[in-house]
């Protein structure tokens, strides 16, 4: 299952905003973000181009971006992951809705909307750290995107860089 998590993160600006500002040309701009492609599931997506991509941590249906230089880390990052119903069943508004409310139940959201082909949810992670989970549905695939990122991360991964990596989320 898939998650998306939305912070309300008003404040912060988004890269183009920032790159807009601080002068760099639409070549510049468009070089902030980097493509993650994953044939096994058919999906793309857009990270900030300043993370580096966890190599010790990929598997064929994902990958982990982060900021920090160390392997494991836990913070400051994106862990991005491709699934497929083991039946092969569609994904339908109904069932992921159903996904969403389970998903949701036990947990202490601080925000969460579902879409006839999404969820998301936000968790406030205490003092130090906020999570974002979304998930996004096609047909019988499913991609999961996880932002997990410290309180003074949160112009780089919340808000406006949040929302735009969870909509580029593409299917083949």
């Amino acid at each position: 299952m898939l998650a998306l998590m939305t912070t309300a993160c008003s404040g912060n600006k988004s890269q183009k905003e920032g790159a807009a500002e601080a002068g760099q040309t639409e070549a510049e701009q468009k070089s902030a973000w980097q493509t993650y492609t994953n044939d096994k599931y058919g999906y793309s997506i857009e990270v900030p181009g300043d993370m580096t991509k966890r190599e010790t941590m990929t598997e064929e249906n994902g990958t982990i971006f982060s900021y920090d230089g160390e392997e494991g880390v836990t913070l400051n990052r994106i862990d991005i992951t491709g699934s497929e119903d083991m039946f092969g069943d569609e994904y339908t508004p109904e069932r992921i809705k159903a996904y969403y409310e389970d998903d949701i139940a036990n947990k202490d959201v601080t925000s969460s909307e579902c879409g006839d082909n999404y969820y998301t949810y936000s968790i406030l992670g205490g003092e130090y750290c906020d999570q974002i989970n979304y998930y996004v549905y096609n047909g019988s695939r499913c991609v999961s995107v996880v932002v997990c990122y410290e309180k003074d991360h949160a112009d780089k991964l919340g808000g406006e860089v949040a929302e735009h990596v969870f909509k580029s989320v593409k299917f083949k």
